[in-house]
């Protein structure tokens, strides 16, 4: 039971909350520069998001501005114990420019299995990943490049002939 309540409780939070649409307007509008975040703490954000999603045959998370995504959407849609949860998560990778690629993913992922027993607003790393994820399939790039796009999913058409009793479609 708390399991589905945790999931529901992290789901809601992204993509369930009625800020969301204010904050994907925002990203598309604002020139790119910090606004929750300090300049120092995005730019670790920027590399913790592309430790999450690399570029690979698509785009990398900070190719798609995720990280600003995470700055905007952080203070519009987490409570405030998630917004300190992430912000204390990030002191931890204070140091994560020097450290090699091996060890910045060895670093994520002592923190990933750190956090696995953590309720949703305590655990850095399922904010950052929810958060990623959320914001990189919102953007163009995760919506065109990373996903399957259809603009009009099956086509259009507008006249289809229905059978004696058959219901029509909803959409």
């Amino acid at each position: 039971m708390t399991d589905r309540r945790s999931f529901l409780r992290g789901s809601s939070v992204v993509l369930g909350h009625a800020a969301l649409g204010n904050v994907l307007a925002a990203l598309a509008a604002t020139p790119a520069k910090a606004t929750f975040l300090t300049d120092r703490e995005l730019e670790t954000v920027r590399t913790l998001v592309d430790l999450i999603l690399p570029a690979t045959d698509s785009p990398s998370a900070s190719a798609a501005r995720t990280h600003y995504f995470l700055d905007l959407a952080l203070p519009a849609c987490a409570s405030a114990v998630a917004q300190r949860t992430f912000r204390e998560g990030l002191k931890s990778f204070a140091n994560l420019d020097v450290l090699s690629p091996p060890k910045r993913i060895a670093a994520l992922t002592a923190r990933a299995n750190a956090d696995q027993a953590l309720e949703y607003d305590e655990s850095f790393f399922r904010i950052l990943k929810d958060y990623t994820l959320a914001g990189y399939f919102l953007s163009e790039i995760g919506a065109t490049r990373a996903l399957a796009y259809e603009r009009v999913p099956g086509g259009y058409q507008g006249d289809l002939p229905l059978a004696p009793g058959q219901k029509a479609w909803a959409i």
